[in-house]
């Protein structure tokens, strides 16, 4: 069997937050070898960046560019992945669009992908595949993770929204808030229009671009989604907070089995990829720690003292990697499958 050549693929928004996670791992991928970076610059422009020290241009948005790559990565802005949506010519040699930042999540033609928390095998064949919310992905990967060691009766989950999700802007306004409050000056709250530093928000103000409520919504629905292939594990109640935290998502679950479960057999369920199970004794996942890191950390189970049949547990993960890794394995297979033989 001969090796198959490398498509090429675009990459667009590669100067967001979420862009450049995604660029750090093509970069060590075989995908990575005829990536184009593609941003929000003028026509006939481009930007000269730097990539451990090595330089990168970044160019306009080409039609023709995008309709001759096999894949196109979706990292920037709303307004740029669809303006990018909208130059893709139709047809059976139309890119393949993995959307990193659900800008198309509403679309017809696209489907909900986690690989992480999808069944072994699962095979989906659409124009669009648009990657779950990192705190679902999490979520689901762990309850379906500890379904393989008994029946699932019910959970309970208190996910934590970095407001690096909020993007660049939600970083500096939690930056800002912390310089102005020390100063005892007026607090900028064009992104949470609250107070966020030294903060924990149920809600945003009404004044936000966003509503918590909204984004605890749609990661509900993307939850729904991804758990519903395999039935192994019931929806749980989920509550989303705001805390001060820059970057990456931790959550805490309260999962009650139909018995009393064995902690070792738990344990051993997570301690297989993608989990690094951290048991007492070892720092417990955080979002700092988990920052540039793959996969998904799991803290020591502790059995409930009022509930036998029921245990605590926390994970967390670096919110931008988590979309990275499942956005390259849906890629992975949509090369592979498209490879000659």
């Amino acid at each position: 069997m001969s090796e198959p050549s490398i498509p090429q693929i675009s990459l667009v928004g590669s100067e967001s937050l979420q862009g450049s996670d995604l660029r750090d791992l093509l970069r060590a991928s075989i995908l990575g070898s005829r990536l184009k970076l593609l941003g929000g610059v003028e026509p006939d422009t481009a930007i000269l960046s730097s990539t451990e020290d090595e330089p990168v241009v970044i160019r306009a948005i080409d039609e023709a560019e995008l309709n001759s790559s096999r894949l196109v990565f979706l990292a920037g802005p709303a307004e740029l992945n669809q303006k990018a949506h909208s130059l893709v010519r139709p047809g059976p040699g139309a890119p393949v669009l993995i959307d990193l930042t659900r800008t198309l999540d509403e679309h017809p033609a696209a489907r909900l992908r986690a690989p992480m928390a999808e069944p072994e095998g699962t095979r989906i064949t659409a124009p669009v595949h648009v990657i779950a919310h990192p705190a679902a992905i999490l979520i689901a990967t762990v309850l379906q993770r500890l379904s393989t060691t008994g029946q699932i009766r019910r959970s309970v989950v208190t996910a934590f929204e970095p407001v690096s999700e909020r993007g660049m802007e939600g970083v500096q306004e939690l930056q800002e808030q912390t310089i102005a409050l020390l100063a005892f000056k007026p607090l900028p709250k064009a992104i949470f229009d609250e107070q966020l530093t030294f903060n924990l928000l149920s809600h945003y103000g009404d004044e936000a671009p966003h509503s918590l409520q909204s984004i605890q919504e749609g990661v509900e629905r993307h939850l729904a989604t991804l758990l519903s292939p395999a039935a192994s594990a019931p929806m749980p109640n989920l509550r989303l907070l705001q805390p001060a935290v820059m970057h990456g998502h931790t959550a805490s679950l309260w999962v009650l089995f139909a018995a009393r479960p064995d902690l070792n057999a738990l344990e051993s369920a997570l301690a297989t990829d993608p989990f690094d199970y951290r048991g007492s004794g070892v720092t417990q996942p955080n979002p700092a720690g988990m920052a540039a890191q793959t996969g998904i950390a799991v803290g020591a189970i502790e059995a409930d003292r009022n509930e036998a049949r029921a245990v605590w547990l926390q994970a967390a993960a670096d919110n931008f990697r988590l979309v990275s890794q499942n956005a390259l394995s849906v890629a992975t297979g949509v090369f592979l499958e498209g490879s000659p033989s």
